[in-house]
C-alpha cells in the first residue's frame, strides 16, 4: 500500500518539475543602448517570443538567438543571470527579472525586453 502512495506521490511531482524548466514569454517592443550607453526609444516588431528551457534560450530580437545556457544565477527576487554561447561560441549574458523582463547583452549590443502580461501567452497558444 505504501509503494502505492510513493509511486502516486512521485507522478503527482513530476510535471511540477518540468514546469520550472521551460518557459515561454512574448514580447513585442525592445530597446537598445547607443554608443553613449543610454537606453533608445522602444523599437516596435511583430509578436515575438523567447523560449527558456532548462539548457537552452532561444528569441528573434536583430538576429536569431540560439543560445546554449552554460551557467545560472539565481539573484535575489526573482532574478536569474544566464551566462550563455551563441551559436558560434560568442558569450552572451542574458538577465531575466521577475519574468516580467529581460535584458540581453552581446560584444557591443545591449538589449531590454519587457515582456507582454501573461494573458497575451494563453492567445497565442491557443492560436496554434
Amino acid at each position: 500500500m505504501s509503494l502505492n502512495r510513493l509511486l502516486y506521490l512521485v507522478f503527482a511531482m513530476l510535471p511540477l518539475c518540468t514546469v520550472g524548466q521551460h518557459k515561454v514569454f512574448s514580447f513585442d517592443q525592445v530597446q537598445s543602448r547607443n554608443d553613449f550607453q543610454e537606453w533608445g526609444k522602444t523599437e516596435l516588431l511583430s509578436d515575438q517570443i523567447v523560449e527558456f528551457t532548462s539548457d537552452k534560450i532561444s528569441l528573434n530580437i536583430d538576429r536569431s538567438y540560439q543560445l546554449t545556457i552554460v551557467s545560472k544565477t539565481n539573484l535575489p527576487d526573482k532574478g536569474v543571470i544566464y551566462l550563455c554561447k551563441d551559436d558560434k561560441a560568442n558569450p552572451i549574458t542574458v538577465m531575466l527579472i521577475d519574468d516580467v523582463k529581460m535584458y540581453l547583452y552581446s560584444k557591443t549590443k545591449r538589449f531590454l525586453i519587457n515582456f507582454k502580461p501573461a494573458k497575451g501567452l494563453i492567445q497565442l497558444a491557443d492560436m496554434d
